[in-house]
């Protein structure tokens, strides 16, 4: 299948764009998506979500692909350290941190595979239903649970002041929690890659959304923001979303190789003799003479000859007077044209080269070694955007 995809962002009531997206062709059959939805107060979310979303598609750029989840993994380490060398040079960015979602997808199996921490959902869409792929790493899946177990009532989950609260987050501390898994693509099933800002929507008007809207991917994103501003939410955070869609039709391979279309030849003609390629055509060979008429012919007149030769009278002629003629005075015979050649002459023989020359063969590069994993630094648990409590959104 080939896979398409269209982003596109809304600042929302924020001063600032915090999230942060990116993609990458990591080769012509497999594709990277980011997205990143920074927090931190004042420019350290925005710092956040770039340096994490950066680091990501820098990763693939040096080590290229081998096993996704694997090379996803490694990424996610990488990210979290250009994290902590930022606070270590900025001790005054501490605090800072941002969720992440990152999908690779594979046109030559159908397969995709994605790493997330935090609140950002990762949606499937297909055939009308909407559900979410990834884990989501926020206080309300806790307060679920102690709703179901007894230990809170609904009523009170709804106005706990931490229910939009992160449990885990890049900060370039230890991650609390990262969820990594592996799925198959549907034809035509969409992936949805957002930022929490998409929430101000249920679900059911998400899936509305996208099926109201035309078939274009660039028409459905733009759905789905316009449908967010359109609730005018006083608070509204940063909407950022990518939209994947696996395509039914199947595009022609980049890497594919094309071989010129063969020919075949009429029973009653030779097989052509080997051509270079990007030479002229050999002109047509000339009609062949005529041997067998040329051998009846001369068996025609020779019996012709024959038949007139015995028919015919062949009395001897006169004889003149007998005269003896002096050998001094009978003429001298031509001398043969083969006789004036010199008896050492050869004919000519043109010089022909001896080789011709070839291209040389295309030169082979080495693959790149697979990533190597960067340690993580060990940091206290994570920190709160604006207080004590777990990390707000």
């Amino acid at each position: 299948m080939q896979i398409n995809f269209y982003q596109g962002q809304h600042i929302g009531q924020r001063e600032e764009q915090q999230d942060a997206l990116g993609n990458l062709v990591l080769s012509p059959q497999h594709k990277l998506y980011v997205l990143a939805d920074g927090m931190g107060g004042q420019h350290g979310g925005q710092i956040a979500g770039k340096t994490v979303v950066a680091a990501f598609l820098g990763h693939f750029q040096q080590h290229g692909l081998h096993e996704a989840e694997q090379d996803l993994r490694q990424a996610l380490q990488q990210a979290n350290q250009a994290l902590a060398d930022t606070l270590r040079r900025q001790p005054e960015l501490e605090g800072m941190g941002t969720t992440v979602i990152a999908v690779v997808v594979d046109e030559t199996d159908n397969r995709y595979s994605y790493i997330s921490v935090g609140d950002s959902p990762l949606y499937s869409y297909n055939q009308g239903s909407l559900r979410r792929i990834n884990a989501n790493h926020a206080f309300a899946e806790d307060l679920k649970r102690m709703v179901a177990a007894g230990e809170i009532s609904s009523e009170a989950a709804e106005r706990h002041p931490a229910r939009h609260a992160v449990t885990s987050a890049v900060m370039g501390k230890d991650i609390a929690h990262i969820d990594c898994a592996s799925g198959t693509l549907a034809p035509d099933e969409l992936l949805l890659l957002a930022s929490d800002g998409v929430q101000t929507l249920s679900d059911e008007e998400i899936g509305q959304t996208l099926a109201a809207a035309s078939g274009s991917l660039e028409d459905k994103v733009n759905a789905l923001l316009a449908v967010v501003q359109a609730k005018q939410h006083p608070h509204q955070d940063n909407t950022s979303l990518i939209l994947v869609q696996a395509s039914a039709e199947q595009a022609a391979s980049a890497t594919q190789v094309r071989s010129l279309p063969t020919q075949s030849l009429p029973a009653n003609e030779s097989v052509p003799t080997t051509r270079i390629s990007g030479s002229p055509p050999s002109a047509p060979p000339a009609p062949g003479f005529p041997i067998k008429g040329l051998i009846i012919g001369f068996i025609l007149g020779a019996l012709l000859v024959g038949t007139w030769w015995f028919t015919s009278d062949r009395t001897a002629l006169p004889m003149p007077p007998n005269e003896d003629i002096p050998a001094a005075s009978a003429p001298m015979m031509a001398s043969s044209p083969a006789a004036s050649l010199p008896a050492s002459s050869e004919p000519h023989k043109p010089a022909f080269p001896s080789s011709v020359s070839e291209p040389p063969a295309a030169a082979s590069h080495p693959k790149s070694p697979p990533a190597a994993s960067v340690p993580l630094l060990p940091i206290p648990p994570l920190t709160p955007r604006d207080s004590s409590a777990p990390q707000t959104r």
